[in-house]
Parts: structure tokens; C-alpha cells; sequence
């Protein structure tokens, strides 16, 4: 990455490129048909404006030049492993899962982190990890001797990378950053979330990732019904969020729109919380509106080929519109 440049010239260079935030003209999308909303992303300068460029291209474009605006305007290390890191070990997962299983890695494998994919591969079929870390290098280690016996379940697998992940990402980042508090937060949401998904409180506590500020003995009031939970976590943060969770499970439906309030928790927590829009807060908040809309872009593009009503794809956006 290249030297840290000043917080002042990076809010001004973010001051000009939120111009180019796409904000209503995503929901003005979801009522155009494909063309149509793709000539309207591109004349904001999405994917580049790159009117030569399909659906996904564009999407990838665009991620691609978020990703390179991390890496050069990022205020602080612990700004780029927040952002980058989850996808080491998203990939590292799927290398390791891949080369056991005797299937191919690409379907699964994402945007590339701090590591390439050839540098993540060709640690994992060596067994020389430096310099991954030492969480990933557990985890990589541990699910070879998961997949070397019985055929474990992909949650199994899945939760040894989450666990490193935020095992790592708690090392990395300082005990009053705003990092910090969007690693704790998330850990927190994701234990709800597999509490209201398991079947009994034992099986929930196999599957809890250490490190969030909800102790045990309060997550596991999830179990005592509906009234419990929501008495529980009523003076709570996460009170609307358990709300969602009681209101799907009350209602035997799937867990879409909690699952939707945590993949876009850090724009709502900046959203609420200005008093963090300062230096890094204010880089992150710009990095995860960029990469909402890039998602956002994908479900509005698919909806409308899919021949989706605007009302429908409007319910698929993520995060505040």
C-alpha cells in the first residue's frame, strides 16, 4: 500500500467522488428496464461510465476501483484489515474446502484481501502459511483435519474460518477504534442470529464466536420465547434487531430482512452515529456506501432481467436507500 496520505486530502477527495454516489437514482432504477437503469448507473460514473461494459463487468469494475481506493487512501492499518482481511479467509476457506473435496475453488472464491488467491493457494498446498498470520494459519490447519475424517458439515467448516477471522480481527485492531467497535458489533449480531437459527441452546453455544459484548447467559434467553427476548434486549442496541429476529421466527419465515440489517450495519452505524464521522469513520462510511451500491447495482440489474415488479426489487435493496 502506498504512504497514508493526510485525513484533509482524503475527505477531499471523498467529498468529490460522494458526487458520484448513486443515492435515488437507484430506486428510479428499479421502475426503468435494463437499458434503461444501465445507461442511468453509467452516465453517474459507475463502473467507470464505461457504456462498453455488461451488467457484471460494470459491477466488478467498480469494485475493482473501490478496492484500489482502499489501498491507497486508507487512514490506518486496522482500516484496511477491517475491509480486506474477511476476504483472506473467505478464500482460504474455499481453497482448503476445494482442494479436499476434489472440486474447483473458482465458483466460490471472491475479490481478492491482503493476499492473492495464488498466494493464498500456493501457501495452503505447501504447508509453509507465512506470512497469512497465525489465525488463518489455525484455521486452515484445523479444517484439514476436519475434512481428513468423516465428511464434516459445511457449518463445521464455515464457522473455523469465522472464528479465526474475528479472532484476528479483535488482535489487530485497538481497543477504542471505531474498528473495534464494528468488530464487536458484528460478533454480537451474528451470535443472535445463530441463537434464533439453532434448535437448542447447546447447539447454539458450539457455533458462538468469542469476543462480543452480549454475554452468554443473555444470548441464550433467545430460547425462552418471543417475550423473553425481546424483555431481554429491551433497553439493548440490538433491541430492533432481535425484533426482526422474533418477528420471522413468530412468524416461520426465514431470517431475510435480520440477515439484511447485518450485512448493512456499518452504513446504519455511521447513519446513526455521526459523532464517528471523523478521519477513519469517515472513510469507512464512504467504502461501505460504495460497496452497497455495487451490490445494490447487481440486485436491481438481476431483478429487471428477471422481469421482477419495482416494488419486488425495492424489498432486495440493502442498507438505507
Amino acid at each position: 500500500m502506498t504512504q497514508r496520505k493526510d485525513s484533509a486530502y482524503t475527505n477531499g477527495v471523498i467529498a468529490v467522488r460522494e458526487k458520484r454516489l448513486l443515492k435515488d437514482k437507484l430506486v428510479k432504477a428499479c421502475a426503468a428496464s435494463e437499458e434503461e437503469a444501465m445507461r442511468l448507473f453509467f452516465e453517474s460514473g459507475f463502473g467507470g461510465g464505461d457504456f462498453s461494459l455488461d451488467a457484471e463487468n460494470a459491477v466488478l469494475a467498480d469494485e475493482r476501483e473501490t478496492d484500489a481506493f482502499i489501498r491507497e487512501y486508507a487512514p490506518s492499518r486496522e482500516a484496511v484489515e477491517y475491509l480486506l482481511a474477511p476476504r483472506d479467509f473467505h478464500n482460504a476457506k474455499a481453497v482448503v474446502k476445494a482442494r479436499y473435496l476434489n472440486s474447483d475453488e473458482t465458483p466460490f472464491v471472491g475479490s481478492e484481501g491482503n493476499f492473492s488467491l495464488a498466494e493464498l493457494k500456493k501457501a495452503i498446498e505447501t504447508g509453509e502459511p507465512e506470512p497469512l498470520g497465525k489465525e488463518l494459519v489455525g484455521a486452515i490447519e484445523e479444517a484439514r483435519a476436519l475434512l481428513q475424517g468423516e465428511s464434516p458439515a459445511g457449518a463445521e467448516i464455515g464457522f473455523l474460518f469465522d472464528k479465526a477471522l474475528y479472532a484476528y480481527l479483535l488482535r489487530v485492531t485497538k481497543k477504542n477504534g471505531v474498528c473495534r467497535k464494528l468488530t464487536v458489533r458484528r460478533i454480537d449480531m451474528i451470535n443472535l442470529l445463530t441463537c434464533f437459527r439453532a434448535q437448542s441452546a447447546e447447539q447454539a453455544e458450539k457455533f458462538l464466536i468469542e469476543g462480543g459484548l452480549v454475554p452468554k447467559e443473555k444470548l441464550v434467553t433467545v430460547f425462552g420465547g418471543t417475550e423473553e427476548a425481546l424483555k431481554a434486549f429491551d433497553k439493548s442496541e440490538y433491541k430492533k434487531f432481535v425484533k426482526k429476529l422474533c418477528a420471522a421466527r413468530e412468524g416461520a419465515m426465514p431470517y431475510t430482512e435480520a440477515e439484511k440489517t447485518l450485512e448493512s450495519f456499518e452504513t446504519d452505524f455511521f447513519a446513526e452515529k455521526p459523532y464517528e464521522l471523523s478521519g477513519e469513520g469517515n472513510f469507512l462510511y464512504y467504502v461501505f456506501r460504495r460497496r452497497a451500491e455495487n451490490e445494490n447495482v447487481r440486485i436491481v440489474l438481476v431483478g429487471l432481467r428477471a422481469g421482477l415488479s419495482e416494488t419486488e426489487i425495492k424489498k432486495r435493496l440493502r442498507g438505507r436507500v
